[in-house]
Formats: structure tokens, sequence, C-alpha cells
């Protein structure tokens, strides 16, 4: 499976999510994380989740892949990353979000 996450990032605030291109074997993914995640999980400012998710893209692009290789769609083409979500793949990652 060839994937690539893409520049473009937007943040929604009405529903409290980053979102960002992604290409999955030709086909365009349109992919997000919930501010709650970036809080929880990276540390982000209630009031600018956008630097967080900049600085922090590099492994919120690894965490994507990994669940994309795992399937895990909401509907055809979109793909929310949520608190809950991250918090699942602390054993596969070994620790990697500790």
């Amino acid at each position: 499976m060839k994937i690539a996450c893409l520049p473009g990032e937007t943040d929604d605030q009405s529903k409290w999510v980053i979102w960002f291109p992604v290409v999955v074997d030709g086909t365009q993914v349109t992919c997000g994380i919930s501010y709650q995640a970036l809080w929880h999980h990276f540390g982000a400012d209630c009031h600018d989740p956008m630097r967080v998710f900049v600085t922090h893209r590099k492994r919120i692009e690894q965490l994507t892949v990994d669940l994309i290789h795992r399937g895990r769609f909401e509907g055809t083409e979109t793909m929310l990353i949520r608190s809950q979500d991250i918090r699942a793949c602390r054993e596969p990652w070994r620790g990697w979000f500790l």
C-alpha cells in the first residue's frame, strides 16, 4: 500500500479538528486529528492547536499511516484520529506516546 501525507492542513474550529490530506494508492483521503487528541497526547495549547499539529506532524503522520494500514476509516475516504485511538496504539507503538 502506497501512502503519502501531503501539506495543506486546515483548522476546522467548528468541529475542533485539524484536517490534512493523505493519498492512499492514488485515492485522496481526508484525515483529521481532534483537538482533544492534540491536547492529551501532544500538549496542545487550547488556543493554538495548529502550532502543535505542525510541531508534531511527523509523529502524527506515522500514527496516520499505521491506522490506515489497520483499515481504520469512517465512511469511504475519511479518517478521524481521536484520543482513544492513540491510547489504543500505545502497546503496538511500544510506549511511543508515553
